[in-house]
């Protein structure tokens, strides 16, 4: 059994791979760039490098140049793999097929389509063969043939990688923490009325805009069509009622026209937490927050509900400005 080098800064990244690699290889975890180079040089067991490509101290890239340029064979040629979201894969593929990578790892890929690429590249570590899976890579396109731009490539965590992140913060009994979960109202209306791509870029202004309000420690994921949840150590539900308020004034100051036209546009949020839910799951935790969403939307939208008691209501309109 080799040793499998993971380089990143999410957490929740690092022990999702680790689950899918566990079996067949052991796996090493470092958080950025220059400790990976360190254990690199020392640990002559390590097989494959999996690292994100804006790891901290020393960029992903910048690490995988490093190694080609190494005199000492067994860095050079070590089989290295960048893991990120479509987008940012999309935005280096051409510099680092240049480098050298050996391949792709998108956000949100399973067990069997991750370990068919590490083994095919014979890294020698692996003790069982999986099924066949053809494997998904990325290619670079041109702008003008680029895919409209869906929620996982924004650089938010799929909805597996987020539920996962999500039972392992709620693991132990004594955790404490909340979810909450946004959706954009009648966002089917959207799709309808401006087709996919428009209303997917419109769905990705509002998701960077929470995306940059969030804490360090915390995550946020994409949860269907139009919504988003957000996973924070916080265990008190006021504390996501004022985040859900900041988030709404937020969005009314954003300044949006489709074609020509402006639009408005509305939120709903649902949280739940522990303790003051009680001691249940994470899974249990996310599901109630999406209830106490779809109860908000159900009532008319606008609103955020928290308490599962009463909907206070959250006027958002958003004003004119040219969608990008």
């Amino acid at each position: 059994m080799g040793n499998i080098l993971l380089v990143h800064q999410s957490r929740v990244i690092r022990a999702t791979l680790a689950r899918h690699l566990e079996e067949h290889y052991k796996v090493l975890e470092v958080l950025d760039g220059e400790s990976a180079w360190q254990t690199l040089v020392l640990d002559h067991d390590v097989v494959a490098v999996i690292a994100g490509p804006d790891i901290p101290r020393l960029s992903g890239v910048d690490l995988l140049e490093r190694l080609r340029r190494n005199r000492l064979q067994r860095l050079k040629h070590i089989p290295f793999y960048l893991i990120g979201s479509e987008t940012r894969i999309d935005e280096i593929a051409d510099e680092a097929r240049k480098l050298g990578v050996t391949d792709f790892i998108l956000n949100g890929m399973g067990k069997w389509e991750i370990l068919p690429l590490l083994q095919s590249k014979k890294t020698d570590a692996a003790q069982e063969a999986p099924p066949p899976v053809e494997p998904v890579r990325p290619t670079a396109k041109a702008k003008e043939s680029k895919p409209a731009v869906h929620f996982r490539e924004t650089g938010l965590l799929s909805a597996s990688l987020f539920e996962e992140g999500v039972r392992r913060m709620f693991a132990r009994v004594g955790d404490q923490g909340a979810v909450l979960v946004f959706g954009v109202d009648g966002y089917g209306g959207l799709v309808d009325n401006l087709g996919k791509s428009t209303a997917s870029r419109i769905a990705e202004k509002f998701a960077r805009l929470v995306q940059a309000k969030i804490g360090p420690s915390d995550f946020m994921g994409h949860h269907g069509a139009g919504r988003f949840a957000i996973a924070t150590r916080s265990s008190r539900l006021d504390q996501c009622e004022a985040f859900a308020k900041r988030v709404a004034r937020s969005l009314a100051n954003a300044q949006i026209v489709v074609r020509g036209k402006p639009i408005q546009l509305t939120i709903s949020s649902g949280a739940a937490s522990r303790p003051e839910d009680g001691g249940i799951s994470g899974e249990a935790l996310l599901s109630l927050a999406l209830g106490r969403m779809e109860e908000a939307m159900a009532a008319g939208g606008g609103r955020v509900q928290i308490h599962g008691e009463g909907l206070q209501h959250m006027p958002v309109k958003a004003r004119q400005s040219e969608l990008a």
